[in-house]
């Protein structure tokens, strides 16, 4: 069995690598590659590990009709045999749909009672048996084909070529191979935005209890603040514009659109509430201190290189990793997965160069497990500040390679 993964694509920003599909060079190439490791056939799995669609700043419909020539593309090639899709920050409403498709809309259709949300639905494939495995998931039942839910849409119906099953798994896939167990996730919530709120009232009486937090805690005590975060902006029409004009200028480290913004809120603000000239002066140095951050272009984790050096990071890391062992247990029998493939950061971490992560070194008590490797696939954005994309594949041996995407 051999397996690929690649993220970070951002179907719906204008500056996607792989925007026009089997009309870009990004894509030829990729095709390219596919076929050099596979001698022209299909891929058992294709691993599409977040962001692969940008709801950050396009609507649904401009990313969908963004994404729909890749998508058609990899149809028309047989690129794969089946995609595992793991929806990450910018593209985590599509999470919220297929929740909403399988325990809400399809149960409903039925005049059946909707069910609890999951949170997080972990995936396994399974390369020494030759099995891919969704733990609660009843392929008797149609609402629950993980494989045959809408995103599949993105596909041409009336073409010669079968539509390529996409699964889903949230936050985690895990691949079983001879030599060990590699876990591959998006890597989002190790940002404060995506777990804040578990940090913040993670001593309060009634969630302290739930230490160890499992990935669905993580996810499910979030939801007041990452649904509003991110994949939200690109729906807010012409402000959406207005945010991706303050993005793309902030970049550049240039501030006109921003201040101009922050003038008017804070002026309205100011108005509306009927602050006290304390509170006003609080408020204009907080302008003052955006703007400063905005000019100085302090670091996000998007072309951050030191972004896993960080502390905080490593400590959310050790959270997350925990709880990723523990459902590797549960779900699948599997052993600490000493081998994690990121994306979100953008900066390509190669099988020969990988990031570690060691208990004793970071000062990490709770890691499960010595130390762990990290790797990372990059980004396909063309101003990626001299960042290539990257395309690992994984067979049953445990064999891990990277072929670069310049």
């Amino acid at each position: 069995m051999l397996a690929a993964v690649l993220s970070d694509t951002h179907l719906g920003d204008p500056d996607s690598k792989l925007a026009h599909g089997a009309q870009s060079a990004g894509y030829q190439r990729l095709k390219e590659v596919f076929h050099e490791r596979t001698g022209g056939g299909p891929l058992d799995f294709l691993v599409l590990s977040g962001d692969i669609l940008d709801f950050s700043i396009a609507s649904f419909e401009e990313a969908c009709k963004a994404a729909r020539p890749f998508f058609q593309a990899m149809q028309n090639d047989a690129l794969a045999r089946h995609i595992v899709y793991i929806p990450g920050n910018h593209d985590k409403h599509i999470w919220d749909a297929v929740e909403w498709e399988v325990n809400v809309i399809g149960r409903m259709k039925k005049h059946r009672d909707p069910r609890p949300f999951r949170r997080s639905q972990p995936a396994c494939i399974d390369m020494v048996d030759g099995r891919f495995l969704l733990p609660g998931i009843n392929e008797d039942e149609t609402e629950n084909r993980w494989g045959t839910l809408f995103l599949e849409g993105l596909f041409d119906a009336a073409g010669d070529k079968e539509i390529i099953p996409i699964f889903f798994a949230y936050p985690n896939l895990y691949v079983r191979t001879r030599q060990e167990t590699y876990l591959i996730t998006h890597g989002h919530m190790l940002e404060m935005a995506w777990v804040m709120l578990s940090e913040v009232f993670g001593d309060v009486n009634g969630l302290k209890e739930l230490k160890p937090l499992s990935l669905g805690h993580l996810e499910e005590l979030n939801v007041p603040l990452t649904a509003m975060i991110c994949t939200g902006v690109g729906q807010a029409g012409e402000l959406s514009k207005i945010c991706y004009e303050v993005e793309q200028e902030a970049k550049e480290k240039k501030t006109r659109r921003l201040r101009e913004v922050l003038d008017k809120g804070v002026s309205r603000l100011s108005r509306l509430f009927e602050l006290s000239c304390f509170k006003r002066f609080v408020l204009g140095r907080s302008k003052n201190a955006i703007l400063r951050m905005a000019a100085e272009r302090s670091a996000d984790s998007r072309y951050d290189e030191q972004f896993f050096t960080n502390p905080s990071v490593q400590e959310r890391f050790s959270t997350f990793y925990t709880a990723s062992c523990a459902q590797a247990r549960e779900e699948f029998k599997l052993a600490p997965p000493r081998r994690i493939i990121f994306g979100h950061t953008h900066i390509a971490r190669t099988e020969k160069d990988p990031f570690p992560i060691e208990r004793e070194a970071h000062d990490l008590p709770d890691l499960p497990v010595d130390s762990v490797s990290l790797y990372n696939t990059g980004g396909w954005l063309r101003n990626g500040s001299g960042n290539y994309p990257l395309v690992f594949f994984l067979d049953e041996s445990g064999t891990l390679e990277s072929r670069s995407m310049p």
